[in-house]
């Protein structure tokens, strides 16, 4: 079946491609960059093989500049850049002219369905625009109890778990149940009881999705994925027809997805918009909808599709963000001291056993430093495909040498070239972050930090990007990341299981931790937990 899927696509892409592209002399091909053997794969696939994320492009950013020539599936050219002041203008200074490249569009259909990561220009602007009141810093604010509820009963069933024998737990997975359980919650009431392993569908249908749909993909996936970007739009039903067993778990979970979100928003809403109370993301939503011009309002497809957007944006990647911090801590206990220093401090100020305020949190200097750093060290989406919509040039901090020696300080390009920003060859970027940025310091964040080209919303670093379509939800994720750092460094002792463990940055959809020579055992963090008695 892989074989005959391969040389279908490969046909039709060929055919497609000879027949409805013009190729034009561009730049970006003057540009230097790493040789490739495969006009059909390019680079892409080699890249998504390889050891660790990362391992190929930061060595080709080391080796040829801040912006190079990469190799796409079907010939295709990749401006690769991670120039600082390239992606301030791509992300922040050219509006909605970058848009997401059609093969990532594509995907993110499947798996979101009409939400605000699949919205483009004014649409996203109008998504935007009635999903910020349930984002704002006061409404924010009355998430922080349900944080700190949700993690408290986090840390006590760990416990239960350590004192029945077993102290070695895979923290990634745990921590998606904890996440899952905080998102389904404050985004729309949904209890998932992923902590207490309550069995239902739905979280069954998110268990591992990004492990079992981006590990190691096939020749044919690779190639397939790569699809919308050669096929006239009118053509992409085209890929519909080739069967996918990734392709039918996002449909199935897309629609069950709203369907859950349906009857939630029914019940909250049982007495009509205007009456409703409810506290969820998905409740205040509707009520911003409702207040809107008719012309300017979401559809039911469209505010059910937040269901979507909201869980899984916003429970795997905070999940992966906690599961690094975590790991890096076991390898600094100094660090787990600094931190609990300060919770101490807090603790004397506020008392032993009251719930902290957002003020409280901020007022940790060290622990949030800690976050930034490994947000900046691990960023989860490490790279992002957009393309240009139309001609234009786009300008760099950094001039780089063409492959005629020629010396640029502004890159042409033309309607329709891809260009994969490098989130973590950024966050990376020694001339941003200086001579040790491959190194994990938080303390690099309790100094002055050179911000002569703002790039990212968040503390510069680009993981919850930049701009008109930065992540709107990255402030309810660093407010809960500080409640359960602070709940779980208060409660527990972290260590490695042994000190010969590797932990690896596995591609996939987005980066995942995996043990070395354990692949089989899917995306895992082993770390040893030694509960703290708490002095009250």
């Amino acid at each position: 079946m892989e074989t005959a899927i391969l040389l279908l696509s490969t046909f039709l892409v060929i055919a497609l491609s000879t027949l409805l592209l013009r190729r034009r002399r561009s730049v970006v091909k003057q540009l230097r960059g790493p040789p490739s053997n495969s006009w059909l794969f390019g680079h892409e696939y080699m890249t998504q093989h390889q050891d660790q994320v990362g391992d190929l492009e930061y060595s080709w950013y080391r080796e040829f500049g801040s912006a190079y020539r990469a190799a796409g599936c079907y010939g295709q050219d990749i401006l690769a850049i991670a120039d600082p002041k390239a992606l301030q203008y791509i992300t922040q200074g050219a509006g909605y002219r970058y848009p997401k490249s059609a093969d990532f569009e594509f995907s993110l259909n499947f798996l979101f369905g009409l939400g605000i990561l699949t919205a483009a220009g004014s649409v996203h602007q109008r998504h935007r625009k009635v999903m910020n009141p349930a984002f704002s810093a006061g409404q924010l604010r009355t998430f922080l109890s349900l944080f700190q509820r949700t993690t408290r009963h986090f840390s006590l069933k760990l416990t239960d778990i350590i004192e029945g024998g077993q102290s070695t737990l895979n923290m990634n997975q745990w921590l998606g149940k904890l996440t899952l359980d905080i998102i389904g919650q404050s985004a729309f009431g949904y209890q998932f009881g992923g902590i207490d392993n309550d069995d239902n569908e739905l979280t069954k249908m998110l268990n591992n999705l990004f492990h079992d749909a981006g590990v190691l993909p096939s020749r044919a996936a690779v190639l397939i994925s790569a699809v919308p970007r050669v096929l006239p739009t009118p053509l992409l039903y085209l890929i519909s027809l080739i069967p996918s067993r990734v392709k039918k778990r996002y449909t199935d979970l897309n629609v069950l997805m709203k369907d859950t979100g349906r009857q939630v928003l029914k019940q909250n809403l049982e007495g009509g918009v205007a009456s409703s109370n409810g506290k969820d993301i998905l409740s205040i939503l509707a009520r911003a909808n409702a207040d809107e011009e008719q012309k300017k309002r979401l559809s039911d497809d469209e505010v059910l599709a937040q269901v979507a957007t909201l869980t899984l944006a916003g429970h795997e990647t905070t999940a992966s963000t906690l599961t690094w911090l975590l790991y890096e801590l076991c390898n600094h206990p100094e660090h787990q001291k600094r931190i609990r220093q300060e919770i101490a401090e807090v603790r004397t100020r506020v008392g032993a056993e009251d719930d902290l305020s957002s003020t409280d949190y901020d007022s940790m200097p060290f622990m949030n430093a800690v976050i930034k750093e490994t947000l900046r060290l691990y960023p989860i989406l490490p790279a992002i495909m957009r393309v240009a919509g139309s001609d234009d040039v786009i300008p760099l901090l950094e001039p780089v040498t063409t492959s005629t020696g020629a010396k640029l300080t502004g890159i042409p390009v033309k309607k329709g070239q891809l260009i994969q920003l490098g989130i973590g060859y950024y966050n990376r970027h020694p001339t941003v972050w200086g001579p040790t940025a491959n190194v994990w310091n938080p303390d690099r964040f309790l100094g002055e930090l050179d911000k002569t080209t703002p790039v990212g919303v968040y503390a510069n670093v680009l993981s919850f990007s930049g701009g008109v379509r930065s992540c709107i939800g990255w402030r309810f994720a660093v407010m809960e990341m500080q409640a359960v750092i602070f709940e779980l460094v208060e409660s527990f002792k972290l260590s490695l299981p042994k000190e010969d463990l590797q932990i690896k940055r596995q591609p996939a959809f987005i980066m995942l931790p995996m043990v070395r020579d354990e692949m089989a055992k899917g995306t895992q963090m082993p770390l040893h937990l030694t509960p703290i008695k708490r002095e009250i």
